[in-house]
């Protein structure tokens, strides 16, 4: 089964800068074990020049004092120098260089947590989906037996299959009502993993321009305990270092430009909207207008909801202050999701409603009407929904080296343009036909702006064992 997720634009831009982050972690560790062992060979090569320098000395005292044997001395003395040169510099790449980078190593794997992945809710819902589908059918050939052979039964046997009748029909109301519930979930989980994976972008880049500062600042600090040898060549190289371009060039190649971009939803699908299942016309009237009946009330509660939160915000933004621009951007949040709910509750409304119009009832016209696909496998079918999702990514420019450690004196770089805003809106007095009953869909209007290092996504314990099993 095709996993809609998978064409979610965060999705791409996060796998991109993941792997980008991947090789830089890469680096980071072959350069710590670099800087390691050439912090052993300093240290060893500082041992053993100041084992010969003594014994050099020691040989020298014995000899006549004149002058060609006081300049041995002092070659002596060059050695001892030297050896606490190297040693100086061992010493500074254990204690500045390796040290670093490890530290940084290690909070850089700390605040990568792991992504929310909504595959293993998907998979749930479509084992329900098949189990309902399962039990329906069976639920549907007892009634036809049934039917088909009261007049023959007797007393005992058709007490018997009424028992067996009233049981398949509670089974099957729990597990539609489970199946509704697992539906709803699925998509708040959903959005909150679309939210997840911005911020995850957002880290890691954040990360890998603080791993850029670093590299760069060791690579100063290497320049400088290494100039007393005379290593023009190293000096040539740090003056063409350019952070900021480096960074920048980071920036570009991870960044995406905010646009519209379509996102798939699987709907929930139900026995009764197939016209070639063994119910009854009447049976099924009366079923479908169950279901259309719970997704009515569970739109006027999003509908309320959706009027709450936006005299929330508006109070909010009458009161401008710290604790109310939080409040105000985790109302926004609150809001897309809600806003999310009611146009996946409209849209299965209206894709439920159809059913009823092999049955005599009028044909709705609805905003969704061109946005629902299906598919079938040898199971059952199943409906697909496309939204338009925004995808909005911050670019911006480091500016934590306000001073550049290798242009003395250049002014800061420019700030990065400012996060873009969200305007949204949803169309208002379109109306779903339910039998004789008319159905307003629900309008609403705002904007949003999505904030940047909003708490991550918890995973429950299944959820990650899960998906490292089937990753």
């Amino acid at each position: 089964l095709k996993s809609p997720h998978l064409l979610l634009q965060y999705n791409s831009l996060y796998q991109d800068v993941k792997q980008y982050s991947k090789h830089g972690e890469y680096f980071f560790k072959e350069l710590m074990a670099v800087f390691q062992q050439r912090a052993e060979l300093e240290l060893n090569y500082a041992k053993g020049i100041q084992k010969l320098a003594g014994r050099l000395l020691r040989a020298s005292k014995r000899m006549s004092n004149n002058s060609t044997y006081s300049a041995w001395c002092h070659v002596s003395d060059e050695m001892y120098s030297t050896a606490d040169t190297h040693r100086t510099l061992g010493n500074a790449f254990q204690q500045e260089a390796v040290l670093e980078l490890r530290q940084v190593l290690d909070e850089h794997s700390k605040r990568k947590r792991p992504v929310c992945d909504s595959r293993l809710l998907v998979f749930l819902i479509e084992q329900m989906k098949k189990k309902l589908v399962g039990i329906t059918r069976e639920h549907e050939a007892l009634v036809n037996f049934v039917e088909t052979n009261k007049h023959i039964c007797t007393e005992k046997e058709k007490q018997k299959m009424l028992n067996r009748l009233t049981k398949s029909a509670q089974t099957q109301a729990k597990l539609d009502e489970e199946y509704f519930s697992r539906n709803m979930e699925g998509h708040q989980v959903r959005l909150k993993w679309e939210n997840t994976l911005k911020n995850c972008y957002q880290i890691i880049q954040e990360l890998e321009k603080q791993r850029l500062e670093i590299l760069s600042t060791t690579l100063d600090r290497y320049r400088l305990h290494i100039s007393g040898f005379g290593q023009s060549l190293m000096q040539h190289a740090m003056q063409r270092v350019d952070l900021q371009k480096d960074i920048q060039a980071l920036v570009e190649e991870t960044s995406a430009t905010a646009q519209e971009n379509k996102a798939d939803f699987l709907m929930a699908d139900y026995f009764e909207e197939d016209s070639k299942s063994l119910m009854g016309k009447e049976r099924r009237r009366d079923a479908i207008k169950v279901k259309l009946q719970r997704l009515e009330e569970s739109i006027a509660k999003t509908k309320k909801d959706c009027e709450g939160l936006l005299k929330l915000m508006k109070s909010n933004s009458d009161n401008p202050s710290s604790a109310n621009q939080k409040n105000m951007k985790e109302t926004r949040q609150l809001l897309e999701e809600t806003t999310l709910k009611q146009d996946l509750l409209e849209a299965t409304h209206y894709k439920v409603s159809l059913s009823l119009v092999a049955l005599g009832e009028c044909r709705a016209i609805h905003r969704f009407s061109h946005s629902i696909s299906k598919w079938k496998d040898k199971d059952c079918e199943h409906s697909v929904i496309q939204l338009t999702r925004p995808v909005f990514m911050k670019r911006s420019s480091r500016t934590r080296l306000s001073s550049s450690m290798y242009n003395k004196g250049a002014p800061p770089p420019d700030q990065g343009p400012p996060h873009p805003e969200q305007e949204a809106g949803l169309g208002a007095g379109r109306e779903a036909c339910l039998g004789n009953k008319l159905l307003p869909d629900v309008g609403q209007e705002g904007g949003d702006v999505i904030g940047l290092f909003e708490p991550l996504v918890q995973i429950p314990q299944g959820l990650q064992h899960w998906v490292a099993r089937h990753d």
